[in-house]
């Protein structure tokens, strides 16, 4: 959607289907995620791939991280569509990905 000209920060919109979902992965960079429809499902891990956690962001929720620490997997959970904007700390057109590094 934008990625702003001194590199400093791109915007993404994200559109899942029910049941669409990433792979296990961390990133290059912090990021801020706003949901605006649906339920998008972040399932959080440790360094050894031990889930710590899971947080569901609902429409009008606001979530964030940083590396380190910033191992996930994100899905919609629902049954409808569900549409999530993404703030990088990176141009992402650049970059190529927000994603660092994917985990089995």
């Amino acid at each position: 959607m934008h990625a702003e000209p001194d590199g400093s920060f791109s915007v993404l919109g994200l559109v899942w289907r029910p049941g669409q979902g990433t792979r296990i992965h961390d990133h290059l960079t912090w990021c801020v995620v706003g949901v605006l429809a649906g339920v998008e499902r972040e399932e959080l891990f440790d360094s050894s791939l031990s889930a710590v956690g899971v947080r569901d962001g609902f429409p009008g929720e606001v979530s964030g991280f940083a590396p380190p620490g910033d191992i996930h997997r994100v899905r919609n959970c629902g049954g409808e569509v569900a549409i999530s904007l993404h703030v990088y700390g990176t141009d992402i057109t650049r970059v190529g990905s927000s994603v660092r590094r994917y985990y089995d």
